[in-house]
């Protein structure tokens, strides 16, 4: 058995408290520190004054896990989310006028082959191309060039399909247009969604606010497996030392290890900063540095709309259509 270490995590998000719960299940001992006054980072619960004078609890961005999430799912059982807080619909990218590509429940990948043909608003052309190109890929067993975007890998795919499929696909998935996105990431997608099983490609939409579908109820039972937590708290600096045999000063913690679930621009603010770093590590500490400083940031804007009176939605998730200088995505 592994001696326990001793294991700080700098970022109370979704990736710190997963590896934080993981390490700890392990026998570690944890610390995590979180800059800032609530747990879950990008993915977390906001408090937003209401017309009457009261409060809302609204979530900062809708974000959406899918039946194919199990690595994530198994952890938010392990703080004890229930099963019960998310509600599982088949894929469903229909716009409000109801046309657009809307799944079965069945098994894959009769699935997709039916919600393809079926889908409203394309013409049978539209459909044999994509499911063309879907064959296609399967066929490469979802490999591209690392350098391939989503855009190349669709290229030759008629607008409408691009329009309705592709783009509300990856902006949901990956958070980029196709033109900015991964290929090779969107395939792992499409291939753990679409053809791994049974309910994969289902979309899993939260019934409570984000912070307590994860981040906060695993700060609990963090909290109650012996972890330390440290919230409000930034980390200023890492020092490295083999002082007493550790390797790590943190905040005046001494710690075995270290791990980075920030955002890239504060993870190369702290590794731009270690002094003392042993001369086969400096230039690779300096590349990394680099490397994660020159990732670019896109915001995603979230509108909240209220109305006192009206129908509402004719589903818990509806597409938009985007437009020139009018982008959107999705209503929740």
């Amino acid at each position: 058995m592994p001696q326990p270490q001793r294991i700080a995590i700098v970022g109370g998000g979704w990736a710190g408290m997963a590896a934080a719960v993981a390490l700890q299940q392990q026998g570690h001992h944890v610390q995590v520190w979180e800059a800032s006054r609530q747990w879950g980072g990008r993915a977390r619960a906001l408090d937003i004054p209401a017309p009457d004078g009261g409060h809302w609890t609204v979530d900062n961005g809708q974000h959406i896990l899918i039946g194919a999430y199990q690595a994530c799912l198994q952890l938010m059982r392990t703080v004890g989310v229930e099963t019960a807080a998310l509600q599982r619909l088949p894929l469903d990218l229909r716009y409000a006028d109801g046309l657009g590509l809307h799944l079965p429940d069945w098994a894959p990948p009769w699935d997709a082959a039916w919600g393809i043909a079926r889908a409203r608003g394309w013409h049978w052309r539209e459909k044999l191309a994509l499911l063309r190109t879907a064959q296609r890929w399967q066929r490469q067993q979802f490999q591209c060039p690392a350098s391939a975007s989503v855009a190349d890998l669709c290229q030759g795919l008629p607008a409408r399909l691009l329009q309705d499929f592709v783009d509300p696909l990856c902006i949901s998935a990956l958070n980029l247009p196709a033109s900015a996105a991964s290929g090779q990431i969107f395939l792992r997608v499409l291939q753990d969604g679409l053809f791994s099983g049974r309910g994969g490609s289902n979309l899993l939409i939260p019934r409570t606010d984000l912070s307590t579908l994860f981040p906060a109820t695993a700060a609990a039972w963090l909290q109650q497996h012996g972890a330390r937590l440290r919230l409000g708290e930034r980390v200023q600096a890492l020092t490295p030392t083999t002082d007493h045999g550790t390797a790590w000063q943190v905040e005046g913690e001494s710690m075995d290890a270290v791990v980075l679930a920030t955002p890239c621009a504060e993870a190369a603010r702290l590794v731009q900063g270690l002094q003392g770093v042993p001369a086969p590590l400096s230039g690779r500490t300096t590349a990394w540095t680099n490397c994660a400083q020159a990732l670019p940031h896109t915001a995603i804007a979230t509108v909240y709309a209220h109305t006192a009176q009206g129908p509402g939605l004719p589903a818990p998730m509806v597409a938009l259509r985007s437009q020139a200088g009018a982008p959107a995505q999705f209503a929740f």
